[in-house]
Order: C-alpha cells, then sequence, then structure tokens
C-alpha cells in the first residue's frame, strides 16, 4: 500500500545507504535517470560518474556524514535537453541515532524557473507602468488647462455670435463648427480624466441615464462619416430595435469612436473597404457588432490589444490607450468587449451592455 502511494508520487524517491548503494527507489527516478541497479552504488547526478572523490563533493555526503538535511539544486542534461532538479537529503537513523539511509526527495522545479522570471518580468512591467501613470497623470493636469480656456474661448464666441449681424445661414454653420468644437473639448477631457484614472487605477465617476443605444450609434457614426473621417469607405447600419438601458452616455459614445476609427483605419488601404454596423438583443444583453473587411490582426497582436500603450500603428497615429480605456469603460458598465479577426479578411468587434433589469 505505502509502496504504491510512493510510486505515484510527482516526485523521486532513493533510499541510499552510507556507502551511496541504492536501497530502493520510485518510478519516477526511473522514469527521470533511466534504470539503477538496487544494491549497487549510484552515480553522481552532476557527472553521472562513479569516482572516488564521489561523497568528498556530494551535498548528500554531508548528511551521511554529520547527519544534517541537505537541500540542493542541479540541472541534469540528457539528450540535449535540461531539467532542473531539488533535491532534499534526509537523514534516517538507527535506534542508536547513528546515521544508516538517507532518502533523497528530488522534485522537477524546471518551470519554476519560468514562473520566476514571469514574476520578475510582471514585477518589471509593474513599475514601469507605475512610471507611465505618473507620466500620464502629469501630462493630463497639463492638458486640461488650455482645454478648459479653449471651452471658455469657444462659450464666448458663440455669445459673440448671438449679437454680431451675420446673417441666419453663417451664424446656423458657425454655431454648428463651435458646438462640434465644445463636444470634441468634452470628449477629450472626458479622456484626459480616464488617463487621470488609469494612473490611478480605475476609471472616472459614470453618469448613468436612460440610452437609445441606436440613436447614441447613429450620431457617433454620422458625426464621423459628416467630418470626413470615413471618406471612400462603404458604411451599412442594420439597426434593429433595442430598448432603452441604464448606461452612461459619453462613456459608451467615446467606445463607439475609438473602436469605429480603429475599423476605418484598418479599411483605409483597402479596395472596396466596408465596415458593417448592426445591433441586437444578445440574450440579456444590447449588442453592437462594428465589422471591418480590413488588414486584421495577427493572433499574437489579439492577446495584447487591450494592453495599456500596446499599438502597432506608427508614432504620432496611436498612443495605445483607446482600446485599454474602451477595455476599461465597458467592465465599468458592466459590459463586455469582443475581438475576432483573421489577417486578411477584416475584425469584428463586439461591444455588449447589459439590458436594464439584467
Amino acid at each position: 500500500m505505502i509502496e504504491n502511494i510512493l510510486n505515484s508520487l510527482e516526485a523521486g524517491i532513493i533510499l541510499i545507504d552510507t556507502d551511496h548503494r541504492i536501497k530502493w527507489m520510485n518510478n519516477k527516478v526511473t522514469e527521470w535517470f533511466g534504470p539503477m541497479q538496487v544494491g549497487v552504488r549510484r552515480a553522481c547526478y552532476r557527472t553521472r560518474k562513479y569516482t572516488e572523490m564521489f561523497c568528498m563533493t556530494c551535498p548528500t555526503g554531508r548528511t551521511i556524514d554529520f547527519g544534517i538535511p541537505v537541500n540542493y539544486e542541479f540541472i541534469f542534461s540528457d539528450n540535449g535537453k535540461s531539467r532542473t532538479f531539488n533535491i532534499s537529503g534526509i537523514p534516517i537513523r538507527d535506534k542508536e541515532g547513528k546515521v544508516f539511509m538517507v532518502m533523497e526527495l528530488l522534485v522537477d522545479v524546471s518551470n519554476k524557473d519560468m514562473e520566476k522570471k514571469n514574476k520578475e518580468d510582471l514585477m518589471a512591467q509593474i513599475e514601469k507602468m507605475a512610471a507611465i501613470g505618473q507620466l500620464a497623470a502629469g501630462v493630463a493636469h497639463e492638458l486640461n488647462t488650455p482645454l478648459g480656456t479653449i471651452s471658455i474661448i469657444s462659450q464666448e464666441l458663440k455669445s459673440i455670435l448671438k449679437g454680431s449681424s451675420v446673417d441666419e445661414k453663417g451664424k446656423y454653420e458657425l454655431e454648428g463648427y463651435l458646438n462640434d468644437m465644445s463636444g470634441e473639448i468634452k470628449r477629450c477631457m472626458n479622456i484626459i480624466g480616464d488617463l487621470l484614472s488609469f494612473s490611478r487605477g480605475g476609471i472616472s465617476e459614470l453618469f448613468i441615464s436612460d440610452v437609445d443605444i441606436n440613436e447614441l450609434l447613429s450620431q457617433t457614426i454620422d458625426f464621423i462619416c459628416n467630418k470626413g473621417g470615413a471618406k471612400g469607405i462603404a458604411i451599412s447600419k442594420n439597426l434593429s430595435p433595442l430598448p432603452k438601458i441604464k448606461t452612461d452616455l459619453e462613456k459608451f459614445r467615446q467606445v463607439i469612436f475609438n473602436v469605429f476609427k480603429n475599423a476605418v483605419e484598418a479599411v483605409a488601404d483597402t479596395k472596396g473597404g466596408k465596415i458593417d454596423i448592426s445591433t441586437s438583443v444578445y440574450d440579456k444583453y444590447i449588442k453592437v457588432l462594428i465589422n471591418d473587411n480590413g488588414c486584421g490582426i495577427t493572433k499574437e497582436n489579439l492577446k495584447k490589444i487591450f494592453d495599456p500603450f500596446f499599438t502597432t500603428k506608427p508614432v504620432g497615429k496611436g498612443t495605445g490607450i483607446g482600446l485599454f480605456v474602451c477595455y476599461s469603460i465597458i467592465r465599468s458598465l458592466k459590459g463586455d468587449i469582443k475581438v475576432e479577426s483573421t489577417i486578411g479578411m477584416g475584425t469584428a468587434v463586439s461591444l455588449l451592455l447589459p439590458v436594464e433589469g439584467s
């Protein structure tokens, strides 16, 4: 019974006498090191040889000579493959207290080195992100002041326009531009708020209201298209009837804006570029699907697209913060974002928001 248990362990066990002769070993030892004959002096793990200097250099020899437990690691190479083992030498004493046998417990810790490296890499990444967070906070604070000033100026221009002698058509056009300016300033300030929240480890405060997702989607897409942001691209909308839901209108607008702009950039160099946008009720969620036939995303990059500051765009074209913020916003709204992509065929992004009361 005990032997069966010892043979099923994910560890090697060898019992050796004070002359290093093997008295017993479990199946795992044979699996790792090949057959070793009972009653024969075992080879050194490091050199795999029998030498007169064996006991003088072997840590287990200290257990035999001094009766103290030992623990050490060694790298075992076989057929070009290396594995790292941790060995504990445990003294076994007779009734008189004299060491007459040693149990060697061998554990394969090859993957532990990788785990250690991964932890070290993670800590380095955390430290790097902390530094970037501080930088982001500083930049965001610096940008808030000029944006606030521009916002005040746009409001002043609106007031001046009301009392001016400009004809009604001219006023209408100028007011439209000023309203667009105010909207974009507000969007920039929201992004800055999220950048500051990122530096502090969260998303800024939510403002929940009843939102018509189809209306919000149409307004945002039309705004981009009307400003020439999707010139030459075929845009189709298939919006199913949806119930209003409680969510943060401006934050979800930001998500739509980012995802749609990414789709536009993906098809910019594609002949016959098109983007299909649809909405539906999916289980207990409202689903917004933005599907493009652009360049697609590699499997390797697909794993990283929500990492902060990861971008495949050239310098000046993207910061890599957009999709990270989108993901953070969607999660804060208790929704989800899913991305499927095939190189050369395009990308489909699904935005899911819970239906009210679900």
